[in-house]
Parts: C-alpha cells; structure tokens; sequence
C-alpha cells in the first residue's frame, strides 16, 4: 500500500486544487468564465491529472515502467499548475475589480451628468491585459519548472581554500552526490546518465550524502552502477532520511552487498601521498522537524572517535545542520543536501533561504574556516526545478587564495 501513497496523495491534491481553481474564476473573474476556452480549460486540467493519475497507479500494479514515467510525469505537471492558477488567480482579480470600479464609476458619472464620456476603453482593455499576464506568467514559469527538472546535472566546480592544507591534497577533486531518489522521476536510464556525466569527470575521491535511492528492491542495483565512477580512492556513502523510510534493515543489506561503503557514525581513513585523508559519516534523525537532543553532536563524535590527530577530515551529513558540530570539533569540510536548495532559486541562492536565514539551504556557507556545502541535489522525488538546477558539484582543495 505504501507504493500507492504518493498515488493518492496526488489525486486528493488535484482534486483540492481544481475545486479552489474553478471557485476563483467563477467568483472573481465572471467575463473569463464566459469564455468556452476558458471553462473547457478549466475542466480539462483535472481530467488530465486524472489520467495521469490511472497510468501511473496502472503502471505500479502492472510494473510498466513507461507507464509509470508518463503518469507520474504528468500527475506532477497538473499539480504544478494547478498551484500556479490557485496563487496567480488572486491577483489577476485585483486587476479585474479595478476594471469593473472604473466603469461602474464612469456610468455613474454619465448618468449623474458630471461627464459626457464613459472611461476611455484603451485604458480599461489595459487592465484587463495585465490581469491576464498573472496566470500567463504562473503558468509558464510552471511549465519552465518541470521541464528543467529533467535535464542533467550540472557538474560546478568549486575551490576551496585552506590554508593550512597538507601539500599531499593540493588540487584534490571531490565528486559530490546527494538526492538522486531512483523511483518514479529519476528512473535507472537518468542514474546510467548522471554515472556516466560523473565517470567522465574521473575525480580523486566521490562521496554520496545520502537520499540516494527510493527503491528499496533496486538499491543494490544501483549502488553497483555508482560503484562503476573510476576514482582514485573510491567511492564513500553517508545514510539520508529516505533510507530509513525506504526500510533501513533493506539498505544495510544493499551497502553489505555492494561496492560502495557505507559511513554510519563510523569513519575511514584514506592514504593521500602519505598524509591521512579521514571521511565521516553521521547519521540521520530520520524526524522532518523533532530531533533527539543533541542528536548531531553524538552522532558526529562517534563517527570522528577514530580519526587520525593529523588527518585532514570530511564529514557527510545528510542534513546541513550537522555543521554546528562539525564546526565546534574543527572539522574543515562538510558535505550536506537534503534541502535540494528549495527548488527554486534565484542568482545562485534558494529562494526559501529569504524567508528563513537562519537555515543553510544551498550553496557555500563558512564559520571560522570551516565549510559547508549544501548541494541542491542530483535528482529530486517531485520533479520541479526553477533557477536551481540539479548539481553533482567537484570541490577542488587548495592552499591558494580563491578569487
């Protein structure tokens, strides 16, 4: 049953969605319900997150994975703009009671004799344009945003400056990975592509924080496909919230099989030129908002209780607020996702960071010389990206001065 979830929780969104949409343009917007279009419009939306929905649930029953793809696809596109109506709809009304209070203003002044001329139609045919542009734009930035969701990943490559970096790890390139979610919209095509977008960078060392797969049965399968990027000192995991929904027992099992280690409060040490290189991983709360006190910080230091006093360390924390820990026990590096930076961004930054500072949601963060980076993610469990794109970033260690 837990297969069909997102199943029927999409259907009783649409459902929502479509009744709020319906009752706004027969209530604030009477002229455009008028129009045949608009209402055969209005009607098709919902029946077409209808069919969408019976491909999708069709292809879990009948394991078609086409079906599955097209209907989750399509599902997604009619929510998006669903949304997108029910938000820009509001405000198109403000346009249109203008429209209808200048005329109604302008007959009054006719009738009354205080004007011989009704208000002039270029200017109201003005207002009525600029209410239209609302929905327009909603929808178009709705569609912009899913077909985004499905191109590559960009691959940035990121300096990062340290000082005090042993010579060993100078130019050193660090693949990152984080929040593939193999499942409905990252299928195992779109995981053979973005293995072989990061077998072409051949990077030193490739590092996987977590959310790596929503398919429990076929983790296996796909740890083997990022255990095939050629690396010179292989290819580290950390654990993601999904894991432990996914069933966390099947997913040890998968890192126990497969070729990539897995980090769990634990750590390793890697040989560089000499100089020790230690990786850790922490674990994850598994909560979406309650957390065990002192959660990270426990589990930060049993993955560090074994780290070399010379080694130059990296922690992977699925969640980026495992860097408050990680900056007090001196740690210089920390990888993190989860956020995919809101899916929506602007000029390189989340647009959610606006409405809550205090997180760390995308990007490069610093305190004291210790760094974060929070990847937007390779992938995505709902399919919308709008100015920020799915990244595999490569970090790149140097003693030199970034500019």
């Amino acid at each position: 049953m837990r297969v069909y979830f997102p199943v029927i929780f999409s259907m009783v969104a649409i459902a929502i969605l479509s009744i709020v949409e319906i009752s706004l343009l027969k209530l604030l917007h009477r002229d455009w319900w008028q129009l045949r279009w608009v209402r055969r419009l209005s009607y098709g939306l919902p029946l077409a997150g209808l069919l969408g929905l019976a491909l999708w649930a069709g292809g879990i029953a009948l394991e078609i994975d086409l079906f599955i793809a097209v209907g989750a696809t399509l599902t997604s596109l009619v929510f998006v703009l669903g949304v997108a109506l029910m938000l820009s709809l509001p405000f198109s009304a403000v346009f249109h009671s203008i429209d209808r209070l200048v005329g109604w203003i302008g007959r009054k002044r006719v009738a009354s004799g205080k004007s011989e001329t009704l208000p002039d139609p270029t200017r109201r045919r003005l207002l009525t344009t600029t209410a239209a542009v609302f929905p327009t734009l909603a929808l178009a930035a709705g569609g912009s945003g899913i077909a985004s969701a499905y191109r590559d990943p960009r691959i940035p490559e990121i300096p990062l400056h340290y000082p005090t970096l042993p010579p060993a790890l100078e130019g050193l390139r660090i693949l990152h990975i984080s929040d593939v979610h193999v499942g409905f919209f990252i299928g195992f095509d779109d995981l053979e592509r973005i293995i072989t977008l990061a077998s072409a960078q051949r990077p030193d060392l490739v590092l996987i924080t977590g959310d790596f797969s929503d398919d429990a049965p076929t983790y296996l399968d796909a740890l083997r496909l990022a255990g095939e990027i050629p690396s010179r000192y292989g290819t580290f995991a950390s654990i993601g919230n999904h894991e432990y929904f996914r069933g966390i027992k099947d997913i040890i099992r998968a890192y126990e099989r497969g070729p990539v280690p897995l980090l769990l409060d634990s750590g390793t040490a890697v040989d560089v030129g000499g100089t020790p290189l230690y990786i850790a991983g922490a674990d994850d709360p598994r909560s979406m908002r309650n957390r065990p006190d002192h959660f990270f910080a426990n589990s930060i230091d049993r993955a560090m209780q074994d780290a070399p006093s010379d080694a130059f360390s990296i922690l992977m924390s699925h969640r980026p607020t495992g860097f408050d820990r990680a900056a007090e026990v001196d740690i210089p590096l920390t990888l993190a996702g989860h956020t995919h930076g809101g899916q929506i961004g602007f000029n390189g930054r989340s647009l959610l960071y606006a409405l809550n500072p205090e997180r760390y949601m995308w990007g490069l963060y610093e305190r004291d010389g210790h760094k974060l980076y929070v990847s937007a993610g390779a992938g995505h469990w709902f399919p919308y990206r709008l100015g920020c794109p799915t990244e595999m970033p490569m970090y790149r260690l140097t003693r030199q001065p970034v500019a």
